[in-house]
């Protein structure tokens, strides 16, 4: 049976997952067709605030928690799971790089090439926890009354 710590680095990976994809997708979105923008009106600021809002921030603090829960005896099903995840926001997030200049300058969020390297840095510092959780070796403590007297 996975332990609390596996299903929190799992919800976490789903998280990054679905960050990348969203926001590759928005970004296709507003390179629009032949690359001359989105053929409606669109507010991108309000968009990118909600998708970082729902699906990033809760991926990162998730593999925070899950590090915190793993960090004094290691796991390496956590630990494997969290560098995935730190592998799958930085290819993300390059490749998502590779398409901004791509976007019209009517529909540019001007915040959003200074947001990429925030990912890319919590990427690599997610890829790096997981390498510890990964080597880290330990005892399990017993839980409250399951010591033997």
């Amino acid at each position: 049976m996975a332990k609390l710590e596996t299903w929190v680095s799992l919800a976490s990976l789903g998280l990054i997952v679905m960050f990348v994809l969203l926001l590759y997708s928005f970004i296709f979105f507003l390179i629009g067709p032949q690359s001359k923008g989105p053929d409606i009106v669109v507010q991108p600021e309000g968009v990118l605030i909600q998708v970082v809002s729902i699906s990033s921030a809760p991926g990162i603090i998730l593999a925070g928690i899950s590090y915190g829960l793993a960090k004094n005896y290691g796991s390496k099903n956590v630990g494997t799971i969290l560098c995935v995840s730190g592998i799958v926001l930085l290819t993300g997030i390059i490749l998502i790089q590779s398409m901004i200049p791509k976007i019209p300058q009517i529909v540019f969020v001007p915040g959003l090439m200074p947001l990429t390297y925030i990912f890319l840095a919590a990427g690599i510092g997610i890829f790096i926890i997981g390498i510890i959780v990964f080597k880290r070796e330990g005892k399990r403590k017993p839980h409250i009354g399951a010591e033997n007297f």
